[in-house]
């Protein structure tokens, strides 16, 4: 293990092949590299990274827009599951948002993935509303919110 096993980072550009990868392994409508490349290069937006080895374990994208953080994704390597990154890089990603303006992250959560719902209650965000075949493919979104604290430290 290396001292930067498990410790949310600034993710590289070279990673973004990876982050596509998982995309194409968790999401059913994920983002390619080309879509990853056109966001990296656009003004407000970030993404962090939890790697074990050289290996990324799990990541975490999002856009500062004024005052609202919006989503992007927020994935973890359904090899390194389990083990509370998800949870985590969105906890830790707070004062990276804080710094860049944003008093709130806001997204969009399919309405099948009890799971990921399930880890933004347990870490402090809300539902506050459902939008009816917001997905390509017709599935619903929960829309989530979480306040970011006044004084995240980092």
């Amino acid at each position: 293990m290396s001292q930067q096993d498990g410790v949310v980072v600034d993710l590289r550009r070279e990673e973004l092949s990876r982050v596509a990868a998982i995309e194409a392994l968790v999401f059913p409508e994920p983002l390619n590299r080309e879509e990853l490349e056109a966001l990296w290069e656009m003004e407000g937006v970030r993404y962090l990274a939890i790697r074990e080895g050289a290996a990324l374990a799990a990541y975490f994208g999002f856009s500062v827009h004024g005052p609202i953080a919006h989503v992007i994704s927020n994935a973890t390597d359904p090899a390194f599951r389990r083990r509370g990154y998800g949870g985590r890089i969105l906890v830790e990603a707070e004062p990276f948002a804080r710094a860049m303006g944003a008093r709130w992250f806001l997204g969009e959560v399919r309405a099948s993935n009890g799971a990921q719902r399930s880890v933004l209650r347990r870490i402090g965000w809300q539902e506050i509303g459902r939008c009816p075949h917001f997905f390509g493919n017709g599935e619903d979104a929960y829309v989530v919110f979480r306040c970011l604290p006044e004084e995240a430290k980092r």
